[in-house]
């Protein structure tokens, strides 16, 4: 009778996990309705599932997440912010970039938030093994997310212009998609300007809405204007880079001066409302990364293939592209189910992901893969040529994305991201000259 009693109890205490649902991972996860983006993760939640069938995991796609925020960015911000704050761990693997901890640490007033509340995975073997050696070696990544490495660097991208080829024919232009001059991009204005007026319509050259990137093609056209381009990604303030800051915005005054720049209802147009107009003609170029590929696919699959990345334009120097590599997901410190999560991590680290996600979204990654090329080196795939081209022609460059402009003003920058593209619109629109704003910032900045 105690034998038997002894079995019962241990079938019980082997099943008790089962019945206590012990084993449940909840992640927030990205990139829903983005085409392909969302069929990887949906991948990769498959080959979890089959891997750790013992742990039930539960998908929550930040797009779709309730409570504050107005982006997906900010959502994640606030429901990091509120576990934080509460301590109650509602999500174990949670969307995590670095305008995300940028976020968090506004939320929560400390900018090194991280080392205290997320995991930091440098340390561990098979992340060191994952990630390409840059990622490792250079400061500049651990220093966007408080001194950590919080997660795989899964999502590579470059900023570009992307050109609406049907707009393209239509006004009888040829666009360089490689070694675009300033003096080309002007050209391409003049011949816009001169269809307008001819044919009474008002397609501007840069489709804008109230997701704004114009920041990408100051900071591009900016760094081009020096010679060292080590020089021009050092974030110390530099009276040769507050001259040349006046130049740039000069160069935004001059492009006003050619009639339609921008559309005039930017301001409050959505992002998916702007992409489906301009992919049906209204825009010559659009100002993004090569993430808009799966952004373009999964709004407009009819009509994605009018829109083709090329090259933004030189003045002076080819001193590297704008862009990053950043982390996606990343796991709370306090999470009940710690090993489950970092588990997840490392599936998102293994080179045949790396491998799945160059080919799905045509972007770069700071993962290593199985391909020795960041592209498929068959041709015909403009995608895969661009990315290509960039790595090839680039890759011995620092390559940066610094949104505020620090690269100007070091630690006493008095321009916050928004109104710097803010301000970029109004000049491009004709009602803010450029040396007004020039000098309204460096008042502000001898201020400071």
């Amino acid at each position: 009778m105690i034998r038997l009693r002894v079995i019962l109890v241990a079938i019980i205490l082997l099943a008790l996990p089962a019945f206590c649902g012990a084993a449940e991972l909840n992640w927030i996860a990205h990139w829903l309705g983005e085409e392909k983006r969302e069929q990887l993760v949906m991948e990769v939640a498959k080959e979890f599932r089959f891997l750790y069938p013992d742990t039930d995991l539960n998908i929550e796609f930040a797009l779709t997440m309730e409570g504050e925020g107005k982006t997906v960015k900010w959502k994640s911000a606030y429901r990091i912010a509120e576990m934080v704050r509460s301590g109650d761990i509602t999500a174990d693997v949670v969307l995590l970039d670095t305008i995300i901890y940028e976020y968090v640490a506004e939320l929560l007033g400390d900018p090194y938030w991280g080392k205290k509340h997320i995991e930091d995975v440098s340390s561990l073997p098979w992340f060191r093994a994952s990630q390409k050696d840059f990622i490792l070696s250079s400061p500049y990544y651990r220093e966007q997310t408080g001194g950590i490495l919080v997660g795989p660097y899964i999502e590579g991208f470059f900023t570009c212009l992307w050109v609406n080829q049907e707009v393209e024919r239509r006004v009888g232009l040829e666009v360089k998609n490689r070694g675009m001059t300033l003096e080309d991009f002007f050209s391409y204005a003049a011949r816009l300007e001169e269809y307008n007026r001819i044919h009474n319509t008002f397609i501007p050259l840069i489709k804008l809405c109230s997701w704004n990137r114009l920041d990408v093609l100051f900071e591009y056209l900016f760094k081009s204007l020096l010679e060292d381009p080590a020089f021009a990604i050092t974030e110390v303030y530099h009276p040769e880079k507050e001259r040349l800051f006046l130049e740039t915005l000069l160069v935004f005054e001059k492009l006003a001066s050619y009639g339609t720049a921008i559309n005039v209802d930017f301001a409050d147009l959505e992002y998916k409302d702007c992409v489906r107009a301009y992919l049906d003609g209204d825009g010559l170029f659009f100002v993004a990364g090569s993430y808009m590929y799966n952004h373009l696919l999964g709004i407009y699959p009819e009509k994605y293939a009018n829109a083709l990345p090329v090259e933004p334009p030189v003045i002076n120097y080819s001193n590297g592209l704008v862009g990053d590599y950043i982390p996606v997901f990343a796991v709370m410190k306090k999470s009940p189910n710690k090993e489950a999560a970092l588990n997840l991590l490392r599936l998102w680290s293994e080179p045949k992901i790396a491998d799945k996600w160059v080919s799905y979204t045509k972007n770069p990654t700071g993962i290593k893969g199985h391909l020795q090329s960041p592209a498929s080196e068959s041709g015909g795939d403009v995608y895969n040529d661009y990315i290509r081209d960039m790595t090839e022609r680039y890759s011995h460059l620092p390559m940066r994305y610094f949104q505020g402009l620090t690269y100007i003003f070091g630690d006493r920058n008095p321009v916050t991201p928004y109104e710097l593209r803010e301000n970029l619109a109004r000049i491009l629109g004709g009602s803010l000259s450029a040396r007004d704003y020039y000098e309204d910032v460096i008042r502000r900045f001898r201020d400071s």
